[in-house]
């Protein structure tokens, strides 16, 4: 007798928008290394969105750092939104990243929008 395994849907919570949610803090990391990807990812799995900038990091280590932080935030259900060039927001599963907020980001210049 064959039986098929059949992955149940995967459950998710309520969506918060990040723009609207005064409580959820975003966490902004400047990672030099490779080694400091786990500990952005580390962030996500803890429901919390995280900034990237990668505006001062190298070619190679920013493809690996991004590679590394895509790929975990996919695994996890999440999302991630490019804001500009070196810079990235990605969002744990239940947060949502909409266009006005990527565009509010954008014109503020992120520096001046957060503190380090």
């Amino acid at each position: 007798e064959e039986s098929e395994f059949v992955r149940p849907p995967a459950r998710k919570g309520a969506v918060l928008n990040l723009h609207n949610t005064k409580n959820l803090r975003l966490v902004i990391t400047k990672p030099q290394e490779y080694s400091e990807a786990q500990q952005i990812v580390e962030h996500i799995k803890n429901r919390k969105p995280v900034l990237v900038n990668l505006e001062e990091t190298g070619k190679e280590e920013s493809k690996r750092i991004i590679d590394f932080i895509s790929g975990a935030t996919f695994a996890l259900d999440g999302n991630m939104q490019r804001v500009s060039q070196q810079i990235f927001v990605f969002a744990p599963s239940q947060v949502e990243v909409n266009a006005e907020v990527r565009k509010e980001l954008t014109e503020r210049g992120v520096a001046a929008t957060f503190e380090e």
